[in-house]
């Protein structure tokens, strides 16, 4: 998994293939959503948490520049 993020948007790179989640307004992380395909991205601090429908996945943030 790689997520490139933006101001407003988060590209995932999952299985094969691309994501575009948008960035809604959460007061305390970066939250990203597709409800087209059911994908949640979740960040805060180092902590990152991906649900797809009812899975979810949690892991930590390693920045590469």
């Amino acid at each position: 998994m790689k997520v490139d993020f933006t101001p407003r948007q988060a590209q995932l790179h999952l299985r094969e293939q691309d994501h575009t989640l948008q960035r809604v307004k959460s007061a305390r992380d970066g939250h990203y959503v597709n409800r087209a395909v059911g994908l949640e991205l979740i960040a805060y601090k180092s902590d990152l948490r991906l649900r797809e429908g009812r899975r979810e996945l949690q892991c930590r943030l390693k920045i590469t520049p």
